[in-house]
């Protein structure tokens, strides 16, 4: 196994007489073969600009690699999880990395690997089933059956600019619709990938500009739901702010979709800020919640999501109530090598999925700059280098919560009625 570097023209090459390195955290390891799997369809190679590339020596102390060598990283497709980060250091005023899940790669029997596992394999959401000839024409009928809606202009950016699954989805009206409601949020996340607030790194998808109405948000699911493959729409999407803000909006649009489509699963994917208003949407047919969290430590939790006028109480809150009216409730894990298979956080998530009644956990790679990330929580006073690796973790907190569900995409919820999801 042999460490992988790039030019600065991005071609790639196999560094001969070092073993290949990563990171848990800042703690710099060894990779061995069953650190790695085969490059998956759809994964992105990219080298990292103004870093050093780390590997080990023959004594496996980490070193730096000189000239004008840089770390190359790759990128995973959906439903894949990264195990550990690429072996790199920032070099003095580097620029923050776009937002992305930089996971370590190397060259092993002449074949490129990351550092990864594979978390779900769920046939709607691969690769091969998207960016085909048919979406042109898909967008075609949604503009010719709902001229005035604006979603579906701004979706159609989304489908093919950001070459978003759950928005070509949407098109296809098979299984997931996207529901963008706000164009607002109550938190100012370091990995948003929508805006980033100080700018010093490019959100990969530009927020959305408006305030769909509820006619809007009930017309695009009510068109999405009369295909043959549909099952679930979803508020709250990666272009949007915080779909919970939108309040009584929400409730009208809710309450449409499910007088005119009872067996639905009405999702919607939050930070958990507002528990009150959530009890209000299941009142109005809303009957699954995906929770994102980075952490269920208050201190990460807040130097992460930087939130405003909410706390972990109401992260936990809104799990406690959708579970108690009988809905369905998904974590949504974003996960850090070295913060997230850590010992303590492991508990304290094992903890927040049983206070929660969560059903599913979505375990999901945190697109962010990592040594900006780990900066953050170093100065919130949290060392990042204890990490047990990510497939361990995986393992302990499904062996730690039997019955719950482990995966990356949500499920619609079971009805009783028929269904192509079972």
């Amino acid at each position: 196994m042999r460490p992988l570097v790039a030019r600065a023209d991005g071609s790639v090459e196999v560094l001969g007489g070092f073993r290949p390195a990563a990171r848990s955290g800042t703690r710099a390891c060894g990779l061995e073969a069953a650190d790695v799997i085969p490059i998956p369809e759809g994964c992105t190679l990219m080298h990292l600009p103004e870093r050093r590339p780390l590997a080990l020596d023959t004594r496996d102390r980490p070193i730096e690699i000189e000239a004008d060598l840089l770390p190359v990283a790759a990128v995973l497709p959906v439903g894949y999880l990264r195990a550990l980060l690429p072996a790199s250091r920032p070099l003095p005023g580097s620029r923050r990395l776009p937002l992305f899940g930089y996971a370590a790669v190397v060259e092993h029997n002449g074949a490129l690997k990351v550092a990864a596992m594979r978390t779900d394999r769920f046939a709607w959401w691969q690769p091969e089933h998207h960016g085909s000839a048919e979406l042109l024409p898909a967008i075609a009928m949604a503009r010719a059956a709902l001229p005035d809606n604006r979603l579906v202009e701004h979706l159609t950016t989304c489908a093919t600019d950001h070459r978003c699954y759950t928005a070509q989805n949407t098109f296809f009206r098979r299984y997931e619709g996207a529901l963008p409601a706000s164009p607002a949020c109550n938190a100012d996340c370091l990995g948003c990938i929508s805006l980033q607030s100080d700018g010093a790194a490019p959100a990969p998808q530009p927020r959305m500009r408006f305030a769909p109405t509820a006619d809007e948000l009930f017309t695009l699911a009510d068109y999405f739901l009369d295909g043959r493959d549909a099952a679930i729409v979803s508020f709250g999407q990666g272009c949007e702010g915080e779909a919970l803000t939108r309040d009584d909006v929400l409730i009208e649009a809710t309450q449409r979709i499910r007088a005119s489509h009872p067996h639905a699963t009405v999702h919607i994917n939050t930070n958990g800020s507002k528990p009150r208003f959530l009890e209000q949407l299941i009142a109005a047919g809303c009957n699954s919640v995906r929770i994102s969290a980075i952490s269920f430590t208050d201190s990460v939790f807040r130097a992460y999501y930087r939130p405003l006028g909410y706390g972990l109480d109401d992260v936990m809150a809104c799990g406690r109530v959708m579970a108690e009216a009988g809905g369905q409730v998904c974590l949504n894990l974003l996960t850090f090598p070295g913060l997230t298979d850590s010992p303590a956080e492991l508990d304290a998530t094992v903890a927040a999925c049983v206070a929660m009644g969560v059903q599913q956990v979505q375990w999901r790679s945190l697109n962010v700059d990592h040594d900006w990330l780990i900066d953050v929580l170093s100065r919130a006073g949290h060392a990042l280098d204890s990490g047990i690796r990510m497939p361990q973790a995986y393992e302990t907190v499904r062996h730690r919560l039997p019955g719950v569900e482990h995966g990356n995409f949500t499920r619609p919820v079971r009805t009783g009625a028929p269904s192509p999801w079972g």
